[in-house]
């Protein structure tokens, strides 16, 4: 069945089977609740909490921080307001907007919103389907305007605590802003056989795989994924963002940013990256 909803209806409910999911379109299009059959997977809405402190919301036009919000990336410059304790721009533009929902069904959502700030002129765009074991999620960002710009784009999950599996043989020195080039990971950072993490948050690079793990939950990817950042700093939670850019990708020239995952969208064109969750048992 195709529903008529108001875009500041909050929030919206899908169903398939025994899972149901909630979205919170004017909340920043965000997955505010997931349940594929064995519970509640991610930390929901509380009004103690701040915008970034749960759901699953999305990042773009950059993943992580713009220390002091100072873009500057081959030519592009611009300042954003600080939007985080630490004084610096955090997690892109559209996580804490409205999003307007333009179809909905029972176990489909799409949603839209437009970005006009600094040098950005931008469309993102989010379609949400879930199935009786598994949740598809699509996200993409279009450059509307007449320069290219620098874009990354990813995600940001609050999992409930669980041992985590990322498929990543090197990091990012420095937590949570690169001090140097990518470490192999060893001792508490090596992720890769399934581990409850230590507090930290720290960007992984050199992925052999598509696909992470949190408890009974697997967490896959398509698309220009490059890096994932994984925040254990909270008691109880966990997050494990697959993102197109290392933290700190703007601060640096094009030239420096090889390997960073930091990339211009040329005037029409696209980012995207396909994501799902699936229950595992």
């Amino acid at each position: 069945m195709v529903h008529r909803v108001d875009e500041n209806q909050v929030p919206v409910r899908l169903t398939a089977g025994a899972s149901s999911a909630t979205v919170y379109p004017a909340m920043g299009g965000r997955l505010g609740q997931l349940d594929l059959g064995f519970g509640p997977l991610l930390r929901g809405w509380s009004a103690d909490l701040g915008w970034d402190e749960w759901g699953c919301f999305p990042l773009l036009p950059w993943s992580n921080r713009l220390p002091r919000g100072r873009l500057r990336f081959g030519g592009v410059e611009a300042d954003f307001p600080p939007n985080s304790a630490d004084g610096s721009a955090i997690h892109g533009l559209v996580a804490s907007r409205p999003w307007k929902v333009e179809a909905y069904s029972d176990h489909r959502i799409s949603l839209m919103v437009d970005v006009v700030e600094g040098p950005y002129r931008l469309r993102g765009t989010q379609t949400y389907e879930l199935e009786p074991r598994g949740l598809g999620l699509s996200l993409s960002v279009s450059n509307t305007g007449n320069q290219p710009v620098p874009v990354g784009i990813g995600i940001h999950p609050w999992f409930r605590s669980a041992p985590v599996s990322i498929p990543a043989e090197r990091r990012w020195p420095g937590e949570p802003m690169p001090t140097g080039r990518p470490v192999r990971v060893a001792g508490r950072y090596d992720l890769r056989g399934g581990t409850l993490p230590e507090p930290m948050d720290c960007c992984f690079t050199a992925l052999t795989a598509t696909t992470a793990r949190v408890g009974d939950l697997e967490l896959t990817w398509e698309g220009p994924v490059t890096d994932v950042v994984v925040f254990s700093g909270v008691s109880g939670w966990v997050c494990v963002e697959p993102v197109t850019m290392a933290n700190g990708a703007f601060g640096l020239s094009p030239g420096d940013a090889a390997g960073y995952g930091g990339r211009f969208l040329s005037p029409g064109k696209s980012l995207a990256v396909t994501y799902r969750f699936d229950a595992l048992t």
